[in-house]
């Protein structure tokens, strides 16, 4: 996997037509790409029309892992020379035709080598225009970005911990399906598995951890209701966090996606603390791990992470002021604190006593529960991406939502509503015409709009995409 996308460029020019059109996009390209450090790139210094010579150079930048290749018609050409090494190609391509003369026909030959290339039953893009077009530059990042994001995927390991849950149909998946499309596998640990890791944790290196984490807390809240915080609540957290580590480490995980109730969370089962600081920590660091062993979840997560190299906060789907079309989201643990608006600060609070129950029989009911839990909001007024993957088979689609960050609304709420991490979105469409897409209540979302570049991602990877904003 390369640690930055790379792009591969070969021009196609015919001996003696006017290449001084192709010349000058290729150094223009040189310079642009030259200035952009979160790429890489491979571009054949001259411009190509010997066959041999063009399927050597397709097949070269393909050896060298570029993500994406760009054919660009310069001039008249034979379409089969385009064709030929495009055929037998496993890498993404874009093909583009220069449309500044009309004396080459370098137009012309691009749109016949489009229809023969689209009646073979390739998946591209085709692009036309300028040598100096911004939009076609700017969509050709945007495309890279994607088609290195679908090739970052191949054999990712996303591991759910204590299998399934709680009748939770939409976080699992036709495994499968997936594996056939995204290239992923799905291992499965015990949650004792990660109780043992945590016992082979010196204190000594989980204060380490604990104190580091504090520093970024305002305000500890050692009681709430007749809820009490353990004072070993972050430092058992903290052996959680390195738990998960060594166990990411010992079976090369990249996703976790953690069945916390009732194994992790209930006081019967012989922890009670839960996850939630844990796993703040875990996606704080990139480590991404999702909640309730959901696995589109944590894929989503992922894939924003490959696209944005920034924290990715994931949240339930908790309530809707249609009037204002806004809705607000909520989730006990897997917000990492850089994304909290830190005018409005950080706390900790203790875990309501009541969250595990549902999970275990009436006879168990013991409303105890011992951990903590993260509280924060998110900066007003910030362009968020809202995404999650949904779907198996022929109705595997992404769902991408374009909205801004608001204050959510815990009024009435339960009196665990202000305990969790949580904010509130807004939406150009009406609310219904955002819920009746959703394909699940666990949503995440990233700081930016990102929906080119999943619709792009979902084009390469062959499946329906839906976006709303």
């Amino acid at each position: 996997m390369n640690p930055k996308p790379k792009l591969g460029l070969i021009a196609l020019a015919k001996k003696n037509h006017f290449k001084g059109e192709i010349n000058e996009l290729v150094d223009f390209f040189k310079v642009k790409l030259a200035q952009e450090s979160s790429i890489d790139h491979m571009i054949v210094a001259q411009s190509l029309f010997d066959e041999a010579e063009i399927v050597a150079a397709a097949r070269d930048m393909e050896k060298q892992e570029c993500d994406l290749i760009v054919f660009v018609v310069g001039t008249w050409i034979y379409s089969s020379i385009a064709i030929a090494a495009i055929n037998d190609l496993h890498t993404p391509f874009i093909l583009w035709g220069l449309s500044d003369r009309i004396a080459n026909g370098n137009l012309g030959a691009s749109v016949q080598i489009r229809y023969v290339l689209q009646e073979m039953g390739k998946k591209f893009p085709y692009i036309c225009g300028r040598i100096r077009d911004e939009k076609n530059y700017g969509f050709i990042m945007k495309f890279l970005r994607s088609a290195w994001v679908k090739k970052s995927l191949r054999n990712r390991k996303i591991a759910t911990i204590g299998g399934k849950c709680m009748m939770m149909y939409q976080t699992q998946v036709n495994e499968f399906s997936w594996k056939s499309v995204f290239g992923v596998d799905f291992p499965q640990y015990d949650t004792a598995q990660v109780f043992t890791e945590m016992e082979g944790i010196s204190d000594v290196d989980a204060q380490k951890v604990a104190d580091t984490f504090l520093e970024k807390i305002d305000k500890i809240n050692w009681t709430a209701g007749n809820d009490t915080l353990e004072k070993d609540a972050v430092l058992t957290q903290a052996k959680m966090y390195l738990a998960f580590k060594r166990l990411k480490k010992l079976y090369n995980v990249d996703v976790f996606a953690n069945k916390c109730m009732p194994e992790m969370m209930h006081v019967k089962y012989g922890y009670g603390y839960g996850g939630c600081i844990a796993t703040c920590m875990l996606n704080e660091e990139g480590i991404i791990t999702a909640c309730e062993a959901d696995v589109p979840a944590g894929l989503s997560m992922y894939i924003l992470r490959l696209f944005t190299g920034k924290p990715v906060f994931f949240a339930d789907i908790a309530r809707v002021n249609k009037p204002q079309n806004k809705l607000t989201f909520f989730n006990c643990g897997t917000a990492p604190v850089s994304m909290a608006d830190r005018k409005k600060g950080v706390q900790i609070w203790p875990i309501a006593g009541n969250i595990a129950d549902e999970a275990v029989p009436d006879e168990y009911f013991i409303g105890k529960m011992k951990g903590g839990c993260i509280s924060f909001e998110l900066e007003c007024g910030k362009p968020v991406t809202m995404f999650r993957i949904g779907g198996n088979d022929g109705t595997l689609r992404f769902h991408a939502v374009r909205a801004t960050t608001c204050a959510r609304e815990i009024e009435g709420a339960e009196d665990v509503g202000n305990r969790w991490p949580g904010f509130g979105l807004t939406f150009r469409q009406p609310i219904d015409d955002i819920l009746v897409n959703t394909v699940g209540h666990h949503y995440s979302i990233s700081f930016g709009d990102w929906t080119e570049e999943l619709k792009y991602l979902a084009q390469i990877l062959g499946i329906g995409y839906v976006e709303n904003e």
